[in-house]
């Protein structure tokens, strides 16, 4: 008999909310775990800190491209999961009508974050709104193909409200910075510096003749002449010893 083909093994599904389902665009930018880890930090500082290091923007503080990107990454997030970051009073309004979940604020992550791409090569305020719509309508419509319902009628509004009076009325700012290099500041001057002065050649020293001589006296002499000056000490030591016994025995 013919052996039995192997039995495939089907592939195990992913994860809810690590990948993207088409035609929704959450998860594709922000995943599910990301989003639950912001709503937990409790301060600005973590929250700056989080967004440099999931998006690379670690040269924020001197490139104002990444600083703009970063402010933009960071109220989009704020604005759907939590008031942290924002004082004024769109702000606060926004985050308390709109309450978005996880997936729903994904989705809005990434279709700002396209935004903002479209801005570096698109000058018309009109075609960024337009591209805007479409994806938001993406994500808005019922039984219709290549459509998805995740905001409900009264979040649509609420968003194209805010983005309206946030990203596309500062569209051209976004465009300017996103097309000009930043201009770099230089200056030059010269510092005085306390440094030792360098020691004069070699050559120019002088020798200490009578160092000079004892060296060379000791390096003349002999090991046999060493020998004998030191039997010598050991005698003059010796004699010494035997004058002072002598000396102690007579005034006994």
């Amino acid at each position: 008999m013919p052996p039995k083909p192997a039995e495939e093994e089907e592939p195990e599904e992913p994860e809810e909310g690590s990948v993207p389902v088409p035609p929704c665009l959450a998860w594709t930018d922000l995943k599910k775990t990301d989003a639950t880890e912001f709503v937990r930090l409790g301060t600005a500082e973590e929250a700056i800190q989080f967004v440099v290091e999931k998006f690379d923007l670690k040269d924020f503080e001197s490139n104002a491209k990444s600083t703009i990107l970063l402010d933009l990454y960071l109220w989009t997030l704020s604005c759907c999961l939590q008031a942290m970051l924002r004082e004024s009073d769109d702000w606060r309004r926004f985050c308390k009508e709109a309450g978005l979940s996880e997936e729903k604020t994904s989705a809005l992550f990434t279709i700002m974050k396209r935004l903002h791409e479209h801005s570096k090569d698109h000058d018309d305020v009109l075609s960024a709104f337009n591209l805007f719509k479409q994806m938001l309508l993406q994500h808005s419509l019922a039984n219709t193909q290549g459509c998805v319902e995740l905001y409900s009628p009264t979040e649509v509004k609420m968003i194209t409200q805010f983005v309206h009076t946030t990203f596309l009325q500062h569209y051209r700012l976004y465009r300017f910075a996103n097309t000009r290099d930043q201009e770099k500041d230089q200056f030059s001057t010269c510092l005085f510096v306390n440094t030792a002065p360098a020691p004069p050649p070699l050559l120019a020293g002088k020798v200490d003749e009578e160092k000079k001589a004892v060296q060379e006296q000791v390096a003349e002499e002999k090991p046999d002449d060493k020998e004998a000056k030191e039997e010598v000490a050991k005698e003059e030591k010796k004699e010494e010893e035997e004058s002072s016994e002598a000396r102690v025995a007579k005034a006994v």
